[in-house]
């Protein structure tokens, strides 16, 4: 299985927030995002560390993937971190909601897996491989597949930064997929 990062070489893009946010909101509105998107979902790791005076800290990893052909599957996965974080009372119109405040940093990745069937495991068709993916597909692979999962994981960043109720509402991959 061939494994191709984000085509750009760019870091992956973190989010740092600190203030008031609805946790369970986040969570369920990223799943949400996820199935909308065709994506099976994933809550791979969950953490809650033992409070201290400042509060606790919690650490979540989620993923998805998406199969595209019998060749290629995209991946977008978040790791979490949150740090004091204390569950408080917001008043909302009439209504008293708990919520949650604390800082947080929330990194994305995304990635594309060619051949996740392992179909190309024998020394002849790796090297079949190895020129479909230098000399066929190239411009497929590096201007298609993983441009796609990148600007996809974008849009999860957008998502991610408008229920943080973040500025920026815009951003470059509005236009593309």
């Amino acid at each position: 299985m061939v494994v191709v990062k984000d085509s750009s070489g760019a870091k992956s893009p973190v989010i740092y927030y600190g203030g008031v946010f609805d946790y369970n909101g986040l969570i369920e509105e990223i799943a949400n995002w996820y199935s909308s998107m065709g994506y099976e979902f994933h809550e791979n790791v969950y953490k809650h560390k033992v409070p201290s005076p400042a509060g606790s800290e919690q650490e979540f990893s989620l993923g998805g993937y998406k199969k595209i052909t019998e060749y290629v599957k995209y991946w977008i996965d978040i790791k979490g971190h949150i740090w004091e974080l204390n569950e408080v009372e917001v008043k909302i119109g009439n209504k008293v909601k708990k919520m949650a405040k604390g800082k947080i940093k929330i990194e994305l990745t995304a990635r594309t897996d060619l051949d996740y069937n392992n179909k190309f495991n024998t020394p002849t068709a790796i090297k079949l491989q190895k020129f479909l993916h230098q000399h066929i597909w190239y411009k497929k692979i590096t201007g298609g597949w993983t441009d796609e999962s990148y600007y996809l994981m974008w849009k999860l960043h957008a998502k991610i930064k408008k229920l943080l109720k973040m500025s920026t509402p815009h951003n470059a991959s509005d236009i593309r997929y």
